[in-house]
């Protein structure tokens, strides 16, 4: 439409300049009033072109030319806009029990102002305490027992209790170790006397042997010799028949004591033989007693603490110095569950800056650094303005928002956490909801006007 208008005065103005250029140099036009007395016709032709349409088609091309020089030269800042809220830059702590259990005592309201380690409720903890003392009980036990069996198996009538023992305990085991030591001892000195038993049988035997081998060739000789004289008929066959029979009997007690010595030897060797095996057990038998209680302490030792912790988590402590906001409970003997969340610790020194969601189709543009424009929804911006502020952080994986999609939270500071409000500065509060403008980059005006063009120059043309 604009473009037919100045056509129109273009063709306008170019026949009346056209017409003005044929007139004849020396016909002086009428002037003033003069003109009104003249034919229609000639008072058209001869009157003087309007300055006034002149000036309207100047005006336009004028316009029209520093327009297209703005867009062609002029630049403007590109802008991806995210949704966020004001977070402290510490985050909020949320407090929540460890297991199940019963309020004992609540010691905050909501809008108190709490220091790290303050105590803000406190679960009854006597279950706790009971396992804690139970464990710790069985374990100073166990290491009053394995200090009895050290002592045991080194033969010892003593030992040293530890210094926390309950002293009624240690008595009986002391009793205790005395009496299996003195059994032990009444067993190790009965198989010692039976090797000695066995030992004197075989040196006792031994001696015969020596004896009887000794005495065996002089009956030999002895009855040779009745030999001889019965055959000179010197002694009677009797007298012979006597010396032979002792000479057979020594040969026959010599033997039998020989083989006696094998029996006594293999009956010492026995004796030997229960003896260090008897040994051998009771110190086997006493170092796997000894090796299960102190399996035994190391795992009652894990218990003690493990049940003290438990214990311990039942007092619920601030983390960080803050204000409790959204307290949950509010009775005294009320159950609560595991991870229930019963009060929120906000920080009251930390800085606030703000937690953004930036879309897909702006995070590849969005680097850490850039300047941004805060605009709080609380106070519209037309009216109070923006805050100023630069991106911290920007995560590397996207997080998924029911309704919305695939964000990428990215985190924004404030220059400032103050907003000029009817003459006074208005503190922002954590939890306030805030658009973000990421400025990043700058492109010319005509690239922005033109690119719906280009656009639908590159995807048309192609459809199937």
């Amino acid at each position: 439409m604009v473009f037919g208008t100045l056509s129109r005065q273009w063709t306008v103005w170019k026949a009346a300049w056209q017409a003005e250029s044929r007139q004849p140099s020396g016909i002086v036009a009428p002037s003033g009033r003069a003109s009104e007395f003249l034919p229609a016709v000639l008072e058209l032709q001869q009157a003087p072109p309007s300055p006034i349409g002149r000036a309207l088609i100047w005006t336009i091309v004028s316009a029209f030319t520093a327009a297209v020089l703005w867009a062609s030269f002029g630049w403007i800042d590109i802008v991806a806009t995210a949704q966020g809220k004001i977070i402290p830059s510490g985050y909020s702590k949320i407090i929540q029990p460890y297991e199940t259990g019963v309020i004992a005592a609540i010691h905050v309201q909501d809008g108190q102002v709490v220091k790290q380690g303050d105590l803000l409720i406190e679960l009854d903890a006597t279950l706790n305490r009971a396992d804690q003392d139970r464990a710790s009980h069985e374990q100073r036990a166990a290491k009053v027992e394995a200090a009895r069996l050290r002592a045991l198996i080194k033969g010892q009538a003593v030992f040293d209790a530890p210094a926390d023992a309950d002293h009624t305990y240690v008595l009986l085991q002391q009793q205790l170790l005395r009496d299996q030591l003195a059994e032990y001892q009444a067993k190790v000195a009965a198989a010692q006397h039976l090797m000695d038993q066995r030992r004197a049988a075989v040196e006792q035997t031994h001696e015969n042997i020596l004896r009887l081998e000794a005495t065996v060739p002089m009956e030999v000789e002895r009855a040779e010799a009745y030999k001889k004289l019965l055959d000179h008929e010197a002694v009677t066959k009797m007298d012979f028949l006597q010396a032979e029979g002792q000479r057979i009997d020594k040969a026959q007690e010599l033997a039998a004591q020989k083989k006696k010595l094998v029996q006594d030897r293999a009956a010492l060797a026995e004796a030997a033989q229960h003896y260090r095996a008897m040994v051998s057990e009771f110190q086997q038998n006493k170092q796997a007693e000894l090796s299960v209680l102190e399996t035994k302490t190391a795992s009652l030792a894990q218990e003690v603490t493990k049940a003290g912790q438990k214990a311990g988590l039942q007092r619920l402590m601030s983390p960080i110095d803050g204000v409790v906001q959204q307290l949950a409970v509010h009775t005294v003997g009320g159950v609560v569950t595991p991870a229930q969340q019963l009060l929120i610790i906000v920080p009251r020194e930390h800085p606030v800056e703000i937690e953004a969601q930036v879309e897909n189709k702006d995070v590849g543009f969005v680097k850490e650094g850039q300047p941004v424009e805060i605009k709080v929804e609380t106070f519209p911006f037309t009216l109070y303005g923006t805050i100023p502020g630069h991106v911290l952080t920007v995560s590397d994986d996207a997080a998924s928002i029911e309704k919305v999609g695939l964000v990428y939270p990215t985190r924004v500071s404030m220059e400032r956490s103050t907003i000029h409000v009817e003459g006074k500065q208005v503190n922002l509060s954590p939890g306030m909801a805030v658009t973000v403008e990421i400025k990043t980059g700058q492109r010319r005006i005509i690239e922005y006007l033109l690119s719906p063009l280009l656009k639908s120059v590159k995807e048309s043309l192609r459809e199937r």
